[in-house]
Protein backbone atom coordinates (compact mmCIF):
# COMPACT_ATOMS: atom_id res chain seq x y z
CA UNK A 1 0.00 0.00 0.00
CA UNK A 2 1.42 3.66 -0.67
CA UNK A 3 2.19 5.64 2.29
CA UNK A 4 -0.56 8.42 1.23
CA UNK A 5 -3.06 5.42 0.95
CA UNK A 6 -1.89 4.15 4.13
CA UNK A 7 -2.09 7.79 5.76
CA UNK A 8 -5.89 8.25 4.21
CA UNK A 9 -7.11 4.60 5.62
CA UNK A 10 -5.46 5.52 9.56
CA UNK A 11 -7.48 9.28 9.52
CA UNK A 12 -10.76 7.70 8.08
CA UNK A 13 -11.13 5.09 10.67
CA UNK A 14 -9.95 7.19 13.57
CA UNK A 15 -13.28 10.17 12.29
CA UNK A 16 -15.39 6.62 12.21
CA UNK A 17 -14.07 6.13 15.71
CA UNK A 18 -14.86 9.44 16.66
CA UNK A 19 -18.58 9.36 15.38
CA UNK A 20 -19.44 5.86 16.31
CA UNK A 21 -18.43 6.89 19.95
CA UNK A 22 -21.35 7.47 22.09
CA UNK A 23 -19.54 7.69 25.46
CA UNK A 24 -17.99 11.43 24.65
CA UNK A 25 -18.02 13.15 27.68
CA UNK A 26 -19.61 17.18 28.08
CA UNK A 27 -16.54 17.67 30.84
CA UNK A 28 -13.34 15.65 31.03
CA UNK A 29 -10.32 15.94 32.59
CA UNK A 30 -6.71 17.02 31.84
CA UNK A 31 -3.62 18.64 33.44
CA UNK A 32 -5.21 18.26 36.84
CA UNK A 33 -8.44 21.06 35.14
CA UNK A 34 -11.74 20.21 34.06
CA UNK A 35 -13.16 21.12 30.53
CA UNK A 36 -16.05 21.46 28.27
CA UNK A 37 -16.38 18.87 25.39
CA UNK A 38 -19.26 20.15 22.66
CA UNK A 39 -20.34 17.63 20.17
CA UNK A 40 -18.45 17.99 16.91
CA UNK A 41 -15.05 19.35 18.84
CA UNK A 42 -12.17 17.01 18.51
CA UNK A 43 -11.68 15.63 21.73
CA UNK A 44 -7.90 15.78 23.22
CA UNK A 45 -8.27 12.86 26.07
CA UNK A 46 -8.07 10.91 22.87
CA UNK A 47 -4.63 11.75 22.30
CA UNK A 48 -3.15 15.06 24.11
CA UNK A 49 -1.02 16.38 22.26
CA UNK A 50 0.98 19.48 23.03
CA UNK A 51 -0.54 20.99 25.26
CA UNK A 52 1.09 17.91 27.65
CA UNK A 53 4.00 20.33 27.47
CA UNK A 54 2.46 23.77 27.27
CA UNK A 55 5.26 24.43 30.20
CA UNK A 56 8.14 24.37 27.80
CA UNK A 57 6.51 27.45 25.46
CA UNK A 58 7.39 30.91 27.54
CA UNK A 59 3.61 32.22 27.69
CA UNK A 60 4.56 34.40 30.29
CA UNK A 61 7.22 36.39 28.43
CA UNK A 62 4.42 36.55 26.02
CA UNK A 63 2.18 39.72 25.26
CA UNK A 64 0.09 38.53 22.37
CA UNK A 65 -0.26 34.50 21.44
CA UNK A 66 -2.11 33.16 18.58
CA UNK A 67 -3.37 29.28 18.40
CA UNK A 68 -4.45 28.09 15.55
CA UNK A 69 -6.88 25.08 15.09
CA UNK A 70 -8.13 25.87 19.17
CA UNK A 71 -10.82 23.06 19.38
CA UNK A 72 -11.40 22.68 23.01
CA UNK A 73 -9.10 25.84 23.45
CA UNK A 74 -6.76 24.09 25.92
CA UNK A 75 -3.77 26.00 24.94
CA UNK A 76 -5.10 29.42 24.89
CA UNK A 77 -6.24 28.95 28.27
CA UNK A 78 -2.91 27.71 29.55
CA UNK A 79 -1.36 30.61 27.90
CA UNK A 80 -3.74 33.26 29.39
CA UNK A 81 -3.28 31.50 32.88
CA UNK A 82 0.49 32.04 32.29
CA UNK A 83 0.21 35.13 31.97
CA UNK A 84 -0.43 36.27 28.38
CA UNK A 85 -2.47 39.72 27.86
CA UNK A 86 -3.95 39.05 24.49
CA UNK A 87 -4.67 35.28 23.65
CA UNK A 88 -6.51 34.69 20.29
CA UNK A 89 -7.76 31.46 18.99
CA UNK A 90 -8.52 30.09 15.50
CA UNK A 91 -10.55 27.74 14.29
CA UNK A 92 -12.24 26.47 10.78
CA UNK A 93 -15.12 24.46 13.50
CA UNK A 94 -17.39 27.12 14.54
CA UNK A 95 -18.13 24.80 17.35
CA UNK A 96 -14.47 24.81 18.33
CA UNK A 97 -14.88 28.62 18.02
CA UNK A 98 -17.54 28.36 20.87
CA UNK A 99 -15.68 25.51 22.88
CA UNK A 100 -12.81 28.04 23.05
CA UNK A 101 -14.73 30.41 24.46
CA UNK A 102 -16.60 28.20 27.32
CA UNK A 103 -12.74 26.77 28.55
CA UNK A 104 -11.56 30.43 28.88
CA UNK A 105 -15.41 31.01 30.66
CA UNK A 106 -15.07 28.17 33.25
CA UNK A 107 -11.51 29.51 33.83
CA UNK A 108 -11.94 32.57 34.29
CA UNK A 109 -9.52 34.41 31.27
CA UNK A 110 -12.99 35.00 29.24
CA UNK A 111 -10.99 38.86 28.94
CA UNK A 112 -7.78 37.73 27.53
CA UNK A 113 -9.12 34.92 25.16
CA UNK A 114 -10.87 35.88 21.71
CA UNK A 115 -11.81 33.34 19.29
CA UNK A 116 -12.51 33.31 15.88
CA UNK A 117 -13.62 31.24 12.86
CA UNK A 118 -10.81 31.49 10.35
CA UNK A 119 -9.21 29.72 7.63
CA UNK A 120 -5.91 29.35 8.85
CA UNK A 121 -4.98 32.79 9.36
CA UNK A 122 -8.01 34.47 7.16
CA UNK A 123 -9.47 35.93 10.55
CA UNK A 124 -6.48 38.00 12.02
CA UNK A 125 -6.98 41.59 12.15
CA UNK A 126 -4.97 44.38 10.26
CA UNK A 127 -2.17 45.32 12.52
CA UNK A 128 -2.43 41.72 14.51
CA UNK A 129 0.90 40.19 16.19
CA UNK A 130 2.12 37.92 17.99
CA UNK A 131 5.02 36.38 20.28
CA UNK A 132 4.28 33.08 19.91
CA UNK A 133 1.54 31.18 17.17
CA UNK A 134 1.47 27.64 18.37
CA UNK A 135 -0.75 24.63 16.08
CA UNK A 136 -1.38 21.10 16.21
CA UNK A 137 -1.46 20.49 12.47
CA UNK A 138 -2.83 17.53 10.71
CA UNK A 139 -0.26 14.56 10.63
CA UNK A 140 -1.30 12.87 7.52
CA UNK A 141 -0.59 13.28 4.23
CA UNK A 142 -3.10 11.89 2.24
CA UNK A 143 -4.32 12.09 -1.66
CA UNK A 144 -6.00 15.00 -2.34
CA UNK A 145 -8.50 13.60 -5.17
CA UNK A 146 -9.84 12.01 -2.26
CA UNK A 147 -9.99 14.53 0.10
CA UNK A 148 -13.29 16.28 0.59
CA UNK A 149 -13.82 19.81 2.31
CA UNK A 150 -15.28 18.44 5.36
CA UNK A 151 -14.52 20.03 8.83
CA UNK A 152 -13.28 16.62 9.95
CA UNK A 153 -11.21 15.91 6.59
CA UNK A 154 -9.88 19.56 6.89
CA UNK A 155 -8.80 18.59 10.52
CA UNK A 156 -7.11 15.03 9.60
CA UNK A 157 -5.73 15.47 6.75
CA UNK A 158 -3.31 17.70 5.21
CA UNK A 159 -2.65 16.49 1.39
CA UNK A 160 1.20 17.30 0.36
CA UNK A 161 1.20 19.56 3.31
CA UNK A 162 -0.17 22.66 1.79
CA UNK A 163 -1.78 24.23 4.77
CA UNK A 164 1.62 23.57 6.93
CA UNK A 165 3.13 25.32 4.27
CA UNK A 166 1.01 27.94 4.48
CA UNK A 167 1.06 28.21 7.97
CA UNK A 168 4.82 28.49 7.97
CA UNK A 169 5.11 31.05 5.15
CA UNK A 170 2.21 33.38 6.41
CA UNK A 171 2.77 33.17 10.15
CA UNK A 172 6.60 35.13 9.76
CA UNK A 173 4.60 37.67 8.55
CA UNK A 174 2.56 38.04 12.09
CA UNK A 175 4.99 37.38 14.37
CA UNK A 176 6.72 40.26 16.99
CA UNK A 177 10.66 40.63 16.69
CA UNK A 178 11.90 38.08 18.56
CA UNK A 179 8.64 36.22 18.03
CA UNK A 180 8.44 32.50 17.64
CA UNK A 181 5.84 29.23 15.94
CA UNK A 182 5.44 26.63 17.83
CA UNK A 183 4.46 23.49 16.61
CA UNK A 184 2.97 19.82 18.04
CA UNK A 185 4.16 17.41 14.74
CA UNK A 186 4.00 13.39 14.39
CA UNK A 187 5.62 11.51 12.60
CA UNK A 188 4.82 7.63 12.46
CA UNK A 189 5.34 7.42 9.01
CA UNK A 190 5.73 9.46 6.15
CA UNK A 191 8.75 11.73 5.72
CA UNK A 192 11.01 12.11 8.84
CA UNK A 193 12.45 14.89 8.07
CA UNK A 194 9.45 17.14 6.48
CA UNK A 195 9.53 19.91 9.37
CA UNK A 196 13.57 20.39 9.05
CA UNK A 197 12.97 20.45 5.20
CA UNK A 198 10.46 23.08 5.84
CA UNK A 199 11.59 25.18 8.23
CA UNK A 200 14.76 25.58 5.70
CA UNK A 201 12.19 26.35 3.00
CA UNK A 202 10.91 29.48 4.52
CA UNK A 203 13.63 30.46 6.69
CA UNK A 204 13.42 29.47 10.52
CA UNK A 205 15.48 28.19 12.75
CA UNK A 206 14.44 24.65 14.24
CA UNK A 207 14.24 23.74 17.81
CA UNK A 208 13.11 20.86 19.61
CA UNK A 209 11.47 21.69 22.80
CA UNK A 210 10.52 18.49 23.58
CA UNK A 211 10.67 15.12 21.99
CA UNK A 212 8.60 11.78 22.81
CA UNK A 213 9.42 8.30 21.36
CA UNK A 214 6.16 5.63 21.54
CA UNK A 215 6.51 2.08 20.84
CA UNK A 216 3.38 1.36 20.74
CA UNK A 217 0.20 2.66 19.53
CA UNK A 218 -1.89 4.81 22.08
CA UNK A 219 -4.68 2.61 23.22
CA UNK A 220 -7.24 5.43 21.93
CA UNK A 221 -6.03 5.26 18.70
CA UNK A 222 -5.05 1.70 18.10
CA UNK A 223 -8.59 0.76 16.76
CA UNK A 224 -7.90 3.13 13.89
CA UNK A 225 -4.44 0.73 12.59
CA UNK A 226 -5.15 -2.48 11.08
CA UNK A 227 -4.33 -5.47 13.40
CA UNK A 228 -1.04 -6.32 11.38
CA UNK A 229 0.22 -3.17 12.60
CA UNK A 230 -0.23 -3.36 15.98
CA UNK A 231 2.26 -5.93 17.19
CA UNK A 232 4.99 -4.12 15.45
CA UNK A 233 8.02 -5.76 13.83
CA UNK A 234 9.90 -5.33 10.76
CA UNK A 235 6.61 -4.77 9.13
CA UNK A 236 4.62 -3.13 11.56
CA UNK A 237 4.12 -0.22 13.97
CA UNK A 238 7.72 0.63 15.07
CA UNK A 239 8.01 3.84 16.63
CA UNK A 240 6.43 7.12 16.73
CA UNK A 241 8.13 10.25 16.85
CA UNK A 242 6.51 13.43 18.48
CA UNK A 243 7.87 16.49 18.82
CA UNK A 244 6.82 20.18 20.02
CA UNK A 245 9.51 22.44 17.75
CA UNK A 246 10.13 26.05 18.33
CA UNK A 247 10.85 27.53 14.86
CA UNK A 248 12.76 31.11 14.80
CA UNK A 249 12.79 32.96 11.96
CA UNK A 250 16.46 33.54 10.96
CA UNK A 251 17.50 37.17 9.73
CA UNK A 252 17.97 36.59 5.93
CA UNK A 253 14.12 35.89 5.98
CA UNK A 254 11.43 34.40 3.23
CA UNK A 255 11.88 31.05 1.34
CA UNK A 256 15.48 30.04 1.08
CA UNK A 257 17.52 30.34 -1.79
Amino acid sequence: MEARDFELLIGRNIIDRYHSDDDRPDVFELLGRKWDLLDGVWPPAYSPGGELYADRIPFARMSAFLEMGCGTGIMSVLAALAGTEHVLGLDLNPAAVRNTELNAARHGVADRVTARESDLYSAVRPGERFDGIYWNPPFLNAPAEVVDSSLWDETMFDPDYAKLRRFLAEGRELLHPGGRVYLWFGEAMGNPTLIADLAAEFGYALGVLTEVRMSEIPDALAEAFPGELIGGGADGFAEWHLHLLELAPTANGGRAA
